[in-house]
């Protein structure tokens, strides 16, 4: 066995220059026999345990000691206030038993936690969990902040270390999630051996229940029996064995090998690579919005420039085009990328034919790339300048775009490899354009990983449905009725002259549509409604969205807000004044409201925000299950995610015989919310109010796609 002095260990490690894993973290462990470790949460075991030296660890009679916060979340700050007491303690050991469970309920962290439950049954892990009473000084405050890890050999030479750990990406890693760390070893000098000593003695006397201000406690026994009741002890050694197997693959998929972010894909990514890539690097990622598809198209990328391809990536708005520069830029600019960006105010692709030389075959001298909106890659000029073949690798965000009747000119474009990325690659009421879009990407790569996958493998955080019923106003309800009955007519003639109802609808009926549900998404009541929920339900320092159906009832719904004492609201839309990027930014970093529309629909990230209202009603299930994902990205210290949405009931059951029903599209988007949410009484609620009318839920119309740009409605009516 090696001693820990065998290494020639630096003062300081820092990705990316370093390989953490590899120079320090997994030889410092195989080399010792105890490892003590403060965490912040028990969960968090999985993600600092070295799992490529694990085996050695246990082998050599190693000895893991561990003090865990007794709280689970960052905004737990009550059970930090209170201090100890036996009702903490109690609450502690159930929610410890709670996380752990929802560990192995995790398709990513089952094996791990199984792991970790064998090593505790076992003994070769101790945990005990320390509590920080207000009267403690600064040191144990920072206690699981500070990330100080202390390894002893057996000739008793010690290594401590003190690093920063990626907080946002978490997930297993050969490097215990380590960012970068500063090491000091026993055998150095007397400056290293005081510090070390110091350490030593700060973690016994916390561990020994010794310390000023801080009570420490054996692991409750309600938790330690959830966790030892998970034990094989037969088979953890070959889980291991899986999970090193199973970082490597990830790894080798990585985009961010040279970054310290130091991400690697999710279990649920590296399947869909592997699959997208058994199928012949053609197909479609049908992923939950939320659920890291950016993250998971930049590794198919970095495998891609490997072959010396040329990327060509789509984007269908500015501001996506501005976050996949800055992303692609970020991640392989340290490779020498040359990115080439064409749309959104970028016209330099026009210049002496840049764009033909740019796509064409056979430079390899540096990796390039071709980053483009939508609108510009469909015009004839775009089209006819980029040379297409094997070597052009396309990546389509929000592929369902590419459905739209201008968009699909990209479709003929002759390319290689080819990935589309959408929550909702299935164009409602659409079916000529989705099916062309699964025609040329060769169809969705299985499995899909849906919305429930995303919650139950931890990917996304649950939510609590509120759904909240309005009533349109008297004129309201007749305009509707108005266009309803004009609706009518123009079917009934357009069928008196040889039209099949089944067939598409002319664009002037589906203008008619438009404009109804344009009576229900901007409801006059909505606003009133708006201001009593955030009077209601807002505290300071929470994250709200409200998506609005435009800038009308934006600023109504803002000054709404304002006037019933809500603090801190702002607004956020293409149009507004001022710096969006600033506002979402203070947003963030101080909490607030949001008064947002349509351009918080696609890829604009604000993982924080825990609150949504919609008033914005969509039949269209792309819109409403984006919103539904900006709300549950995954962020620290947010268990629960809560989804406030606005429901348009009509007074009297409504359906008329060519489906022109309020209740029925506000119930398919409002039961498919309710569905996947944790409190299913208010699915329960609303399938009552669908039997009440006569209506079968489970067989409800899903409107139909409208782009933004598709044809305005004069041409639409003048078609």
């Amino acid at each position: 066995m090696t001693m820990l002095r065998e290494h020639e260990f630096k003062r300081a490690y820092h990705k990316p220059e370093d390989d953490i894993a590899e120079s320090f973290y997994l030889p410092a462990v195989r080399s010792a026999v105890r490892y003590d470790r403060a965490v912040g949460y028990f969960s968090s075991t999985i993600f600092l345990l070295a799992w490529p030296s694990l085996k050695a660890f246990v082998q050599a009679g190693g000895r893991m000691r561990l003090i865990c916060s007794p709280v689970l979340s960052e905004i737990d700050h009550e059970a930090l206030r209170e201090g100890y007491s036996e009702r903490a303690e109690v609450e502690a050991g159930r929610q410890i038993a709670e996380s752990f469970t929802e560990l192995l309920e995790s398709e990513g962290f089952a094996k791990p936690a199984r792991v970790l439950a064998s090593l505790v049954a076992l003994g070769f892990i101790d945990c005990k969990v320390a509590w920080v009473g207000t009267e403690a000084g600064g040191r144990p405050k920072r206690l699981f902040h500070d990330k100080v890890g202390v390894l002893t050999d057996l000739a008793k030479d010690q290594v401590v270390f003190k690093g920063s750990m990626n907080e946002t990406w978490p997930g297993l890693a050969r490097d215990g999630n380590l960012e970068s760390v500063d090491v000091f070893a026993s055998w150095r000098d007397d400056g290293e051996r005081a510090r070390i000593a110091d350490e030593v003695d700060y973690f016994e006397r916390l561990w020994d229940d010794n310390y000023p201000g801080v009570v420490t406690r054996a692991l409750p026994e309600v938790a330690r029996d959830a966790i030892v009741s998970a034990s094989d002890a037969a088979k953890w050694p070959d889980f291991v064995d899986e999970i090193c197997e199973e970082l490597e693959q990830a790894a080798r998929w990585s985009a961010d090998a040279n970054r310290p972010t130091g991400r690697t894909p999710r279990p649920h990514q590296v399947a869909a690579l592997e699959a997208w890539n058994a199928r012949g690097r053609r197909g479609i990622f049908e992923h939950a919005t939320g659920s890291g598809k950016t993250f998971t198209a930049l590794c198919a990328l970095q495998d891609s420039l490997r072959r010396s391809e040329m990327a060509l990536v789509l984007v269908p708005s500015d501001l996506l085009l501005q976050q996949w520069e800055a992303e692609l830029r970020a991640t392989f600019g340290g490779a020498g990328l040359q990115l080439l960006v064409c749309g959104g105010g970028n016209d330099g692709w026009r210049d002496a034919g840049r764009l033909r030389a740019w796509t064409r075959p056979g430079d390899a001298s540096r990796p390039r790339a071709v980053l483009s909106t939508l609108q510009t890659a469909a015009s004839h000029e775009f089209l006819g300048l980029c040379v297409g073949g094997e070597h052009l690798f396309m990546v389509a965000d929000e592929v369902h775009r590419l459905g739209a009747i201008q968009a699909r000119k990209i479709l003929e474009l002759e390319t290689g490899p080819r990935l589309g990325l959408s929550a909702t690659p299935r164009r409602a009421g659409d079916p000529e354009g989705s099916q062309a879009i699964l025609d040329y990407f060769e169809g969705v790569v299985p499995p899909p990983f849906l919305l429930e996958d995303a919650i139950r493998s931890g990917t996304l955080t649950p939510y609590a449905y509120y759904p909240h019923a309005v009533k349109l106003t008297p004129d309201e309800a007749q305009t509707w009725a108005e266009v309803t009955e004009t609706f009518r007519r123009l079917y009934a003639r357009s069928q008196a002259a040889g039209g099949d109802g089944a067939e598409p609808l002319s664009n002037r009926l589906k203008l008619l549509l438009i404009q109804r549900a344009r009576i229900i998404k901007s409801a006059q009541r909505k606003v009133s409604l708006a201001a009593e929920v955030l009077a209601k339900h807002y505290k300071p320092g929470q994250r709200w969205i409200v998506y609005c159906d435009d800038s009308g009832q934006l600023a109504e719904v803002k000054e709404a807000i304002r006037a019933a004492g809500v603090p801190d609201v702002y607004e956020y839309h293409s149009g507004m004044p001022g710096d969006r990027a600033r506002t979402l930014q203070v947003f963030s970093e101080r909490g607030g409201v949001v008064v947002s529309i349509r351009c918080l629909d696609e890829g604009v990230d604000i993982p924080a925000v825990s609150h949504a209202l919609i008033l914005a009603s969509s039949k269209n299930p792309r819109e409403f299950i984006q919103r539904r994902g900006r709300v549950l990205r995954r962020y620290p210290g947010k268990a629960l995610a809560h989804v406030h949405d606005v429901v348009v009931a009509p007074e009297a059951e409504d359906a008329d015989e060519l489906g022109g029903s309020i209740l029925k599209g506000e119930l398919a988007r409002a039961i498919e919310f309710g569905t996947h949410a944790i409190n299913p009484a208010a699915v329960t609620d609303l399938k009552r109010l669908a039997a009440q009318a006569g209506i079968d839920w489970s067989d409800l119309s899903n409107g139909f796609e409208t782009d933004a740009d598709e044809a305005s409605s004069k041409e639409l009516t003048d078609a």
